[in-house]
């Protein structure tokens, strides 16, 4: 698999899966933290991912903090295009064939991985979630899945 997107020069822009993988990884954040501030909006959780990611780095009592969401977004928007560069990797590796799926599951083993075991005691110390909460993030780590699986699929000419 080989991702290839010419300009109106017909330079090859993204033959390096390293680049695309990034952009994929920051495009498929987006559409993550965009479902999270809904469900935020709309009451169902009491809080934000970059304020969850910023647990890791900040003390409770600055969590609020207008810099504190500055720190959350760099560690987030880091994470995530490290993530995008091995969603790239495994379907290089193992192929295009259900991508939704595998999308999905990427998305699933990040919140199982990352979300719950290393930043789970954290966030609980600091930043105490409810159940539907909880739910909320499981919903936002499929829809990042997918996303990764959504732009892959149109990055990819290839799929």
């Amino acid at each position: 698999m080989y991702f290839t997107h010419y300009n109106q020069g017909g330079d090859l822009l993204f033959k390096d899966k390293i680049l695309i993988g990034v952009l994929i990884g920051i495009l498929a954040d987006a559409l993550k933290l965009t479902t999270n501030y809904i469900l935020f909006i709309f009451g169902f959780t009491k809080v934000v991912f970059w304020q969850v990611v910023a647990t890791r780095f900040i003390q409770k009592e600055y969590l609020y903090h207008k810099l504190a969401y500055l720190v959350d977004a760099i560690a987030d928007i880091t994470v995530t295009s490290l993530l995008g560069v091995v969603f790239v990797y495994f379907i290089y590796l193992f192929g295009s064939k259900n991508l939704w799926t595998k999308g999905v599951g990427f998305g699933l083993v990040v919140w199982v991985s990352l979300f719950g075991t290393l930043l789970g005691q954290t966030v609980e110390d600091k930043l105490p979630q409810e159940p539907t909460g909880a739910v909320v993030t499981i919903i936002a780590h499929i829809v990042f899945g997918l996303a990764l699986a959504f732009f892959t699929k149109v990055l990819d000419k290839n799929n």
